[in-house]
């Protein structure tokens, strides 16, 4: 790996580390640059991960880093390891007391850094260091909201509360303490981890800050893009095995009164976990719970099967 910089100011206080990764990116990476260039708040580093780009995008950051009047850390890996891995990296390289995720393909509005610091400065110090950090929400290329609003605004809540509890659905765009993202930086366990994993552990630990502002543009996913939303779960059943099993451990007591989610988070367990080739006693073990154990055994025998019918379903192909 080659990390170069375009500034040796180390020891500066950023407000916010903004951190892409990219992949192949040459036809959206200069238009992330480009909206960043336009934000209002210049106290920020721009940290990017190149996953071993085969296109021109290693010739456009090296441009970009000769032009850009901001901080840019850029990482150049030698091989690709998917973007779990590159957001583990930058996490780990962060240095800003905010950290944001911006995709490679997206674009953050000029006001954003001055609304977080807005909502958050307008919190009690209390509050301040209880909490995790904020949500704001998205639109797409033509402005519409992306998703659904939150139901109040603003408001102290947590993340699995507003998405299982009252429905909030959509992209939507977090910035958190660098500080906790740190302290739950994305898993290793698999090429691929959903991002809303570090979303449900950070959730499972504190309140978190929410507002109905679009602050980001998200580029919605398109079929044979680099876009990871619609990956296929089954190419890293490790990952998401280790998702559900988050979900069912972290949020136990909130699932025992929510059946039909347990049982779903138990199938989905179960079948990840088939997929990923774990037996039944290493499944029981992993879970906390002695009433999920119980519950698992008949699902874990039906997702077997399913997992055999689909081995042998595209062994037919």
């Amino acid at each position: 790996m080659r990390i170069t910089s375009n500034n040796n100011e180390l020891d500066r206080d950023y407000d916010f580390s903004i951190l892409t990764a990219c992949y192949n990116s040459s036809s959206s990476i200069r238009d992330v640059f480009n909206s960043l260039k336009k934000l209002q708040n210049k106290n920020f580093e721009w940290i990017v991960v190149n996953d071993a780009s085969t296109d021109n995008t290693t010739e456009i950051l090296n441009q970009i880093l000769k032009e850009a009047e901001f901080k840019i850390t850029l990482c150049d890996l030698e091989q690709n390891r998917m973007v779990t891995y590159c957001y583990h990296l930058g996490i780990l390289h962060s240095k800003g007391k905010f950290l944001i995720i911006l995709d490679h393909d997206d674009q953050i509005k000029s006001n954003a850094l001055d609304r977080f610091l807005f909502h958050w400065n307008s919190l009690a110090n209390n509050q301040q260091e209880s909490l995790a950090g904020m949500f704001a929400c998205c639109e797409d290329e033509n402005g519409s909201l992306v998703g659904s609003y939150f139901p109040r605004s603003p408001d102290i809540n947590n993340f699995f509360n507003l998405m299982f509890v009252e429905g909030m659905r959509g992209e939507k765009f977090f910035c958190y303490k660098t500080k906790i993202m740190q302290e739950n930086n994305f898993q290793l366990v698999d090429r691929y981890v959903p991002e809303s994993n570090v979303l449900y552990k950070i959730s499972a630990k504190y309140k978190t800050l929410f507002f109905n502002e679009k602050l980001r543009v998200y580029t919605q996913p398109q079929l044979g893009g680099n876009n990871l939303s619609p990956v296929d779960p089954f190419k890293y059943p490790v990952g998401f095995r280790l998702h559900y099993l988050d979900l069912l451990n972290n949020y136990s007591s909130q699932l025992n009164y929510m059946p039909y989610l347990l049982l779903a988070f138990l199938h989905n367990f179960s079948l990840y976990s088939c997929a990923s080739n774990h037996n039944l006693r290493t499944c029981l073990s992993d879970l906390n719970l002695l009433s999920h154990r119980f519950l698992l055994i008949p699902i874990f025998l039906i997702s077997r099967i399913i997992i055999i019918i689909r081995s042998k379903s595209s062994l037919s192909y």
